[in-house]
């Protein structure tokens, strides 16, 4: 069962809100623009984790006189949201690009966010759109929608439990 917006909010399932009138919608709530990063290195992944490395990264400035934001040609980012996450161990949640997006050419991906993890959202981004995409701070970027699981899990128990950045 999918949990409407105002409840997921209601049972703070996200804080950090910037602003809830516009961000709570009807089948989950907008995720908005902490920051923007670029790879910088690459990552390894193995089956038990003994030599996984995630890739190194770097935040883009923003700039801009009086709205701050970053233009971003054709390639692969991550993004930091603004909000932090908290599923009980009976929800989980899951990242969807807005559809201003996908219409700009631009593709938001992430993975599931498992029942009990705590802490910062991210996800990648990728450009398609050969002109680039000017993002601006704090815009609303993705969708996170809550599913209620049939009974509670052990939760998540991995390293990046309670991560205050990505």
């Amino acid at each position: 069962m999918i949990l409407p917006g105002r409840i997921a909010y209601a049972r703070g399932n996200l804080t950090n809100i910037r602003c809830a009138k516009s961000q709570i919608q009807p089948c989950g709530i907008d995720l908005s623009l902490k920051q923007v990063l670029t790879l910088e290195s690459a990552g390894c992944i193995d089956f038990d984790n003994t030599h996984r490395q995630t890739a190194g990264s770097v935040v883009l400035p923003f700039t801009g006189e009086t709205l701050e934001y970053v233009h971003l040609h054709q390639g692969v980012y991550l993004v930091e949201f603004n909000e932090f996450i908290r599923t009980p161990r009976n929800i989980m949640g899951q990242i969807f690009v807005r559809s201003s997006l996908f219409r700009s050419g631009i593709q938001i991906h992430a993975g599931v966010v498992d029942s009990g993890y705590q802490g910062v959202i991210g996800a990648m981004l990728k450009v398609e759109n050969s002109f680039g995409l000017r993002v601006y701070k704090d815009a609303r970027l993705a969708q996170m929608v809550f599913h209620e699981l049939t009974e509670p899990t052990e939760g998540y128990s991995g390293q990046y439990q309670g991560s205050a950045k990505l």
